[in-house]
């Protein structure tokens, strides 16, 4: 998405910063000089653009999203050096490439539970309830608290998102770049579909297949199962 942003839009009117930590950064008046927004953060963080805005999101068949982003670390954890594999912030690589699949996905430590409940656990649905990377971990804490049935989160993200402009499947991209276009004022060369990085394997049952190989018992299944039961009633609202 990003490598197709810049080549409809000046760079420099595009935001460097692809994550909450590099945004908070900037600076009201740096943001004013920015049109363009892209990456993995807190929509809550976008209320501070000053001018009218088209804010969309692009959404993924939840079970394959989580296959593709655990297999997605385990190959980039084998070009890491020994001494970057060790380093805090690519524990999420290092236990993709050396734990099993059961102690990986059905992990109780805390620390990397957390890191499960951010990056997996019904992302879309967390992330949308609560319009920020942190929904999990603040409306878990409240849906404990009082008493939040699943269903309510599952309504109070989907009330969110109809404030979007816009909402598209990642199989089908056509609409996106028809709508980015018109923005624009210009077209791509090359269409999103054909613009890919990270290319990886796309059948999620051959994904399936390969946990298996690596002795992933029904305990992973299960988990992923749990993962994804609230993103798809997200996914077959608007995507299927």
């Amino acid at each position: 998405m990003h490598a197709g942003l810049e080549k409809l839009f000046d760079k420099e009117r595009i935001c460097r910063a692809r994550v909450n930590e590099e945004l908070v950064l900037l600076s009201l008046q740096d943001i004013k000089k920015l049109r363009v927004f892209s990456g993995h953060l807190d929509w809550s963080l976008l209320d501070c653009v000053p001018y009218p805005k088209f804010v969309f999101t692009i959404l993924r068949e939840p079970t394959e999203r989580i296959l593709s982003m655990y297999f997605f670390l385990r190959e980039s954890a084998k070009a890491l050096s020994e001494e970057q594999i060790n380093q805090p912030w690519y524990g999420g690589h290092k236990a993709a490439l050396q734990w099993s699949c059961d102690d990986y996905f059905c992990s109780i430590a805390p620390g990397f539970r957390g890191f499960l409940n951010t990056q997996y656990d019904n992302v879309y649905t967390y992330y949308f309830a609560g319009r920020t990377f942190r929904g999990h971990h603040d409306i878990s804490d409240q849906q404990a608290r009082l008493k939040f049935s699943d269903d309510f989160i599952v309504e109070l993200a989907l009330k969110n998102m109809s404030a979007l402009d816009a909402i598209y499947s990642i199989n089908e991209l056509s609409n996106l770049e028809r709508d980015l276009s018109r923005i624009a004022g210009r077209s791509m060369n090359n269409s999103l579909a054909e613009t890919k990085i990270n290319i990886g394997e796309s059948d999620p049952a051959k994904r399936f297949d390969t946990l298996r190989e690596l002795g992933a018992t029904q305990a992973t299944f299960d988990k992923i199962e749990q993962m994804t039961r609230l993103d798809r009633q997200i996914w077959e609202k608007f995507c299927r």
